[in-house]
Formats: structure tokens, sequence, C-alpha cells
């Protein structure tokens, strides 16, 4: 039975979480709710948003949702763009943030061979380049009253594990 669920998108926010981790740009700590009594990962859909407010009040979060998706003349590589908008109430976290994930997705397919070596990545996917295709300047948030907020759209090409009649597995 094919698992519809998967999406090459949450796997990229898992490896973004776990590199912002490794980094200490975030610390997990940060982002436990005793009402939950586990970690609220502050990289959230952007459907969450208003649900997730009272964990993350005050706190630096990224919100992603995706603004584009295509294929091209070769139907097995998937063409998305993901859009992540940083929000915290220090410009220089934003800064940071920013320059993180600039570092990181620079190197368009080195990038990609490092989601693909990372191992908590699923077997489903084989992503081919990842890299920024814009970058907004830091402004005043219009959502969030008190934040500061900066875009950041990843372009992704990728392909999903497919059986011999090209449907996904």
């Amino acid at each position: 039975m094919v698992n519809y669920k998967l999406d090459a998108m949450l796997e990229l926010r898992k490896y973004i979480w776990k590199r912002l981790k490794d980094t200490d740009i975030f610390n997990e700590d940060d982002y436990y709710s005793e009402n939950i009594g586990d970690i609220t990962v502050p990289i959230i859909p952007v459907q969450q948003v208003a649900e997730l407010n009272q964990f993350l009040s005050g706190k630096k979060h990224i919100v992603y949702d995706k603004i584009g998706m295509s294929y091209e003349d070769l139907w097995a590589i998937c063409c998305e763009q993901i859009l992540f908008t940083i929000y915290s109430t220090d410009v220089s976290e934003i800064n940071e943030i920013r320059n993180f994930m600039t570092d990181e997705f620079r190197r368009v397919d080195e990038s990609a061979k490092d989601v693909n070596n990372w191992v908590d990545l699923s077997n489903k996917f084989k992503f081919y380049s990842i890299f920024i295709a814009d970058i907004s300047p830091t402004e005043p948030s219009q959502e969030m009253e008190g934040f500061l907020s900066a875009d950041i759209v990843l372009e992704i090409k990728y392909s999903r594990a497919a059986g011999a009649n090209g449907r996904f597995i």
C-alpha cells in the first residue's frame, strides 16, 4: 500500500531541524511544552500556526509551505518550491538562520548529496538539487505583531521511489 502522506517537503523539514540543532541555532529544550509533555518542533506548517502560537509565544520559529510544484519533461523528477518564513523579535536571529540556510543550500547538487547521505532520510526519496531560489529582506511581520520576518524559498528537485509502472511505491 502506498503511503501518500510521505512528502519531500517533510523530509527536508526534518533535515533542517536536525542541522539547526547541530549548529546550536536552536536549542530543543527551549521548545519543551509542559502542556503536551514533549518538544514542539519550531518549524511548523502554515496550517498549524494558530494552534501552536501558545507554544511559540515570543520565540523564534519558522513557518513553511509548498508554493509551487511541477514535473518537467522527465516525469520522474519533481520540482518544488518551499517557502520558509522566519519569525523572531531579534533581527540577528533572523540573520543567523538566513545565513545558515544560505550556507547549507547554496551548493545545489552537493547540498542534495548531504540530504541524501543523512541517515534518517526516507528511502523513498532521492534529492538531485536544492538551492536558494529567493530571499526577502527582513521586515516587520504583518502576520505576527511584535515579530520581524524574512522569507527564504528553496527549490528542490527529487524523485520518489516508483514501481515498474511509474507509480509511487
